[in-house]
C-alpha cells in the first residue's frame, strides 16, 4: 500500500490533551485503518511525511500493530506514540518498548497492563492514560483519593481520558492528573468561571459591522485605538513571521489596508472565539480554530473564496455560545454573520449543516457515521483526511 493511499479508507478523529494550565500540550489523533496490513510504522511514516506536528505535538493512537519496523524510521519530537497497555503484558512487547525508547521515540502508555512495569521500563513512558470510568480515584471522596495518592509512589504521570465536561476536568486535576484528554465543553453554558465574558466583544462586533458596511480604514482605526487589547493583537498578528513583511507595521490604518476587509473579518471572527478569559474554556478555543481551518481545507482551494471564508467563520464561531455562555440567537442579534452561517448555528439546518456534522464526527472519532456524513457533503474520506492533516499542521494562532 502506497503512503498516498493509506488514508483513503482510514477513519480519523482528534481531541486535545489538556494540561493543568488548560493549554493543549498535544493533539491526540486516533486512526482506525481501513486496510488490515497497515501497521503503526506506516502511519508514523505518513504523518511524518505530511509534516504533521508542525502546528503542535501529535499523540498517535491506533489499533494498527506496533512492530520493529518503527525502528527503521527517524523519530520525530513532535510525534508521540500511544502504546496499548495490553502490549506490555508480553515479554516481546516490553522488549520492543525499551528499544523504541532507546531509539528516541516518545511513548505514552494507554491503559493499565495486567503486569506491573519493571523499574527499568518506567522511564520509557512520559505519561499513562487512564479512562475516567476505570480510575478508582474519581469514585472516591476527595480526601480519601488524596490520601491514597500520597501513599502511592507513582512513577509515570497519569492522564485521564474520556473527559467531556469542565466539572470532570476539574475533578481529575484535583485527584492528581497532570492532563486530561477530550473536549470538556458539554457543560460550558452552565459553568461559571472565575473570569467570565469577553472584554473585547462589543468592539469586535463594531469592527465586523464596519467591514460589512465597507467603511473607511480611518474610521476603523478609531475603533481599534479605543481597545488596547485589540490594538495589541492586531499589530502582533500583522507583524508575525507568517506575513513575511520587510518592514514593521506600526499604523492601525496601515494594518487594516494590508490585511484587506475579507481577511480582517476572518481575524475578527477568530478573535471572538479566543478572547475569553476563562482558562477552563481554552479547549473550546482550540476546537474553534481547528474547526475553521479544517472546514476551509475540506472545501478546497478551488472553491469560491466567499464560500471558503464563510465555512471558516462557521467553524470558528460554532462554539461561541459555549465560550460566551449565551445562546446563538441572542449573540447574533447584534453580531452580523453570513445568512448561511446564521441558519446553521441558530436553526441547525441549511446547506452548511452537513459540514458541521462532519466536524462533530471528527472530534468524536473515529466515527463509523463519518462516511455517510461525507456523502451528504459530496466529499470522499480521502479528501476529509487530507483536510484533517492540513488542519493539524496549521500554526496555532490562539495566542496570536
Amino acid at each position: 500500500m502506497s503512503p498516498t493511499s493509506l488514508f483513503m479508507s482510514a477513519l480519523i478523529g482528534y481531541e486535545p490533551i489538556v494540561d493543568r494550565q488548560r493549554n493543549a500540550l498535544a493533539m491526540r489523533v486516533s486512526v482506525s485503518p481501513g486496510e488490515p496490513e497497515v501497521n503503526m510504522a506506516a502511519l508514523y511514516r505518513e504523518f511524518t511525511e505530511q509534516r504533521a506536528g508542525e502546528g503542535g505535538t501529535i499523540a498517535l493512537r491506533s489499533s494498527a500493530p506496533i512492530d520493529e519496523e518503527l525502528l527503521s524510521i527517524e523519530p520525530s519530537p513532535t510525534l508521540w506514540i500511544e502504546v496499548p497497555g495490553a502490549m506490555m503484558d508480553a515479554d516481546e512487547g516490553r522488549a520492543l518498548a525499551a528499544k523504541l525508547h532507546e531509539a528516541g521515540f516518545a511513548l505514552m502508555l494507554g491503559g493499565r497492563p495486567e503486569r506491573p512495569l519493571t523499574p527499568d521500563l518506567v522511564p520509557a513512558f512520559r505519561m499513562s492514560i487512564i479512562h475516567v470510568d476505570a480510575d478508582r480515584r474519581l469514585q472516591q471522596p476527595l480526601l480519601q483519593a488524596l490520601q491514597a495518592q500520597a501513599q502511592t509512589k507513582r512513577s509515570i504521570p497519569h492522564v485521564n481520558d474520556g473527559v467531556r465536561t469542565i466539572a470532570m476536568m476539574e475533578k481529575c486535576f484535583e485527584r492528581g492528573a497532570v492532563a486530561v484528554v477530550g473536549w470538556p465543553t458539554e457543560d460550558a453554558l452552565q459553568h461559571v468561571g472565575r473570569e467570565n465574558g469577553n472584554p473585547n466583544y462589543a468592539t469586535i462586533v463594531d469592527m465586523m459591522s464596519m467591514i460589512d458596511r465597507n467603511e473607511d480604514p480611518v474610521a476603523m482605526e478609531k475603533v481599534i485605538r479605543r481597545d488596547a487589547a485589540l490594538a495589541y493583537k492586531l499589530l502582533r498578528y500583522i507583524n508575525s513571521p507568517g506575513f513575511g513583511l520587510s518592514v514593521e507595521v506600526q499604523s492601525f490604518r496601515h494594518a487594516v489596508m494590508m490585511l484587506g476587509y475579507g481577511r480582517l473579518k476572518r481575524w475578527c471572527a477568530l478573535l471572538l472565539a479566543t478572547a475569553c478569559k476563562d482558562s477552563n474554556l481554552r479547549p473550546a478555543m482550540v476546537a474553534s480554530f481547528r474547526r475553521g481551518v479544517f472546514l476551509e481545507h475540506l472545501i478546497g482551494a478551488g472553491q469560491d473564496e466567499q464560500l471558503r471564508d464563510e465555512v471558516f467563520i462557521l467553524g470558528v464561531l460554532s462554539l461561541l455560545d459555549k465560550l460566551l455562555k449565551r445562546p446563538f440567537q441572542e449573540l447574533f442579534r447584534n453580531l452580523h454573520v453570513p445568512e448561511r452561517v446564521h441558519e446553521t448555528l441558530v436553526d441547525r439546518r441549511g446547506p452548511y449543516m452537513p459540514y458541521l456534522k462532519v466536524v462533530e464526527s471528527i472530534e468524536n472519532g473515529p466515527d463509523p457515521q463519518l462516511p455517510s456524513r461525507l456523502d451528504d457533503c459530496v466529499m470522499s474520506l480521502g479528501q476529509c483526511n487530507q483536510a484533517v492533516l492540513r488542519a493539524l499542521t496549521a500554526p496555532d494562532l490562539i495566542s496570536a
